[in-house]
């Protein structure tokens, strides 16, 4: 029975042990370069804006094609998000994520569509830096 006791020990000790490992630097990275805030509507256009699609769109310069884009079918105000190194839609522009300063804006489509159409919702677009924490976007208009 002693036998047994201590094999279950060590293979206690063992496993935690492990799950206790320090995290890979990938994950330090990840963190450093990890972009979160808050999105808020204008009460004066909330009833315009309850339903849709919720886009949250970064692009880098001027650009059209987005660097990376969060799509939210459920939402409620105010939404926190983040955004990732991860989220990046074409692997070979990952690097773009790293450097520079970046445009971000988002969206309530009601089409269902990342694509600017008349009745859409929008924040204005802002300039951030890559692992920037604590933005805020308040979407205040409607595609006219």
């Amino acid at each position: 029975m002693n036998l047994f006791r201590y094999f279950f020990l060590f293979s206690f000790f063992l496993i935690f042990s492990i799950s206790c490992q320090e995290l890979p630097p990938e994950a330090y990275l990840i963190d450093k370069y990890k972009i979160t805030g808050v999105i808020d509507i204008d009460p004066k256009i909330k009833d315009k804006c309850s339903t849709g699609t919720l886009f949250i769109i970064l692009r880098k310069g001027a650009s059209p094609q987005p660097l990376a884009v969060k799509k939210y079918s459920k939402f409620e105000f105010p939404k926190e998000f983040k955004i990732l190194p991860s989220d990046v839609l074409m692997e070979t522009r990952v690097e773009e994520f790293f450097e520079g300063n970046m445009i971000l804006m988002a969206r309530i489509s009601k089409s269902g569509s990342p694509m600017a159409q008349k009745g859409d919702c929008e924040s204005p677009a802002i300039v951030i830096k890559p692992g920037e924490k604590g933005v805020k976007l308040i979407i205040n208009s409607v595609k006219e």
